[in-house]
């Protein structure tokens, strides 16, 4: 892949002071940018409201298409992002599945928990499916979560009218291969009978979340279960953020980011946001494989862990992420560690351009017991990394569901890093409950050919304006 032109993201004219700007595409072991700078400066506070107009058309909205002989699908509109250097199928999970016969387009006409024109519905359904929305608004699924168990699915929550897909009270777990979620909100929250993650998946192989946000998770925020022997899963351009900690998980305090689970294979984790969660950013456990790559953290009580639960060999490529210091962090603490149990299998990483703030945290402790490697274990071809002020200002101006038109949790979670402010939470009742958005619809008019190329204009408004 040639190295993508950085795009002008919204919040990138933040002042960060984080230092370094180039790619760092080819693996090289020089020394990273230094990191001591201030703080970026505070934006304004957020609005109640989303900030395009619910009920209105994106500008780019497709127009009407002739009728014509279907033809097949064009899966590399997934090879680029309108608004991250991150593409979805920059990691190791891709979209192949999509090309070839054209997949059927099934629409959620309302937003229903269940029954036909639902989102549940078009889950359940057979072969492979694009499921567009006519609808914008919250899914309430009175504590029963979403479940993919049927593969060779692609869900496009940018298709959905202002103010997009949002589930509450319950979450989404992928069960089944060749999974595509993007541009959907999710927070479940605590008003359910038993602790669940916001995104999750449960075996499923050659999977993608991209562009989602996740809050209010009860066990993790978004995890993956390892049931696979190739997971190959792809977690980019996500918000996860203000996992509720003394909740209702029978542990006790459980406010989690993300784990990968046992021996999951082929991992990446690329342009995301953790924001306010105390540990899990991400949790990598024994016999896992990775790539952690631009990513921001932060808040955090404890970061980014390896091993631990199986004596498998754990290998991964850590490479341009920013870790920020917040309220719970210990300065002193390394934000790379391992996690033993009786059951410690080796460690080995590549470790490289991480950057803290402030400088004086430590990435690794002196001794670790990783095994520091010099060239990385493994590696995506279609993924280029940067670091510094770009891996910031990309995640900030890319992550969550809809850049371009966020609503006003994701803006204030926001605001809050920029600002260095906010805090770990026990319940969505201390930030002001679940949302309540107006319910919008739009019809959709779908063509017979150019499928994704009308997808992507939907993908450019929710993401650019």
């Amino acid at each position: 892949m040639t190295r993508r032109r950085l795009l002008a993201l919204a919040g990138a004219g933040v002042t960060t002071g984080l230092t370094g700007c180039n790619a760092l595409g080819d693996g090289s072991t020089d020394e990273p940018a230094g990191t001591d700078s201030p703080a970026p400066a505070e934006t304004a506070a957020p609005t109640d409201a989303p900030t395009a107009d619910p009920t209105a058309t994106p500008a780019t909205a497709p127009t009407e298409t002739a009728t014509e002989a279907p033809s097949g699908f064009d899966a590399s509109v997934l090879d680029d992002s309108p608004s991250s250097h991150v593409a979805p199928t920059d990691g190791f999970a891709d979209a192949s599945w999509l090309s070839g016969a054209m997949p059927e387009v099934v629409k959620v006409t309302t937003l229903d928990a269940s029954g036909e024109g639902s989102l549940r519905w078009a889950l359940n359904r057979e072969g492979a499916r694009i499921v567009v929305f006519e609808v914008g608004g919250v899914i309430d699924l009175e504590g029963q979560s979403l479940s993919v168990s049927r593969p060779n699915v692609f869900v496009a929550g940018q298709t959905a009218p202002s103010p997009g897909i949002t589930l509450v009270r319950g979450g989404i777990t992928v069960g089944a291969d060749n999974v595509i979620l993007q541009h959907l909100r999710v927070r479940p929250g605590d008003d359910l009978s038993g602790p669940i993650d916001s995104i999750g998946n449960e075996g499923g192989a050659n999977v993608i979340v991209d562009h989602c946000s996740a809050t209010w998770g009860t066990d993790e925020t978004v995890s993956t279960n390892g049931g696979a022997e190739n997971p190959e899963i792809t977690y980019s351009n996500n918000l996860i953020a203000e996992a509720l900690n003394d909740s209702i998980h029978p542990k006790g305090e459980h406010g989690y980011g993300t784990l990968v689970m046992d021996r999951s294979k082929r991992v990446t984790i690329a342009g995301n946001l953790w924001a306010n969660n105390v540990a899990r950013h991400p949790r990598l456990k024994g016999g896992s494989t990775s790539v952690v790559v631009n990513n921001v953290v932060y808040n955090y009580e404890r970061a980014t862990n390896l091993g631990g639960g199986v004596a498998d060999e754990t290998r991964s490529s850590i490479v341009g992420n920013v870790f920020l210091g917040g309220e719970q962090t210990d300065p002193t603490e390394p934000v790379v560690g391992t996690t033993f149990t009786d059951d410690d299998g080796p460690v080995r990483a590549f470790i490289a351009y991480n950057e803290t703030e402030p400088a004086s945290i430590p990435v690794t402790r002196s001794g670790t017991a990783i095994d520091l490697v010099n060239e990385r274990p493994l590696w995506p071809d279609g993924l280029t990394a940067v670091r510094g002020a770009d891996a910031y200002d990309g995640a900030i101006g890319a992550v969550g569901a809809r850049p371009a038109d966020r609503d006003t949790i994701d803006r204030r979670i926001l605001t809050d890093v920029e600002a260095r402010e906010g805090s770990v939470i026990d319940s969505q009742e201390d930030v002001g409950g679940y949302p309540d958005f107006e319910p919008t619809e739009r019809a959709l008019d779908v063509p017979d050919t150019g499928l994704a190329e009308w997808l992507r204009e939907f993908t450019v408004a929710v993401e650019q304006g």
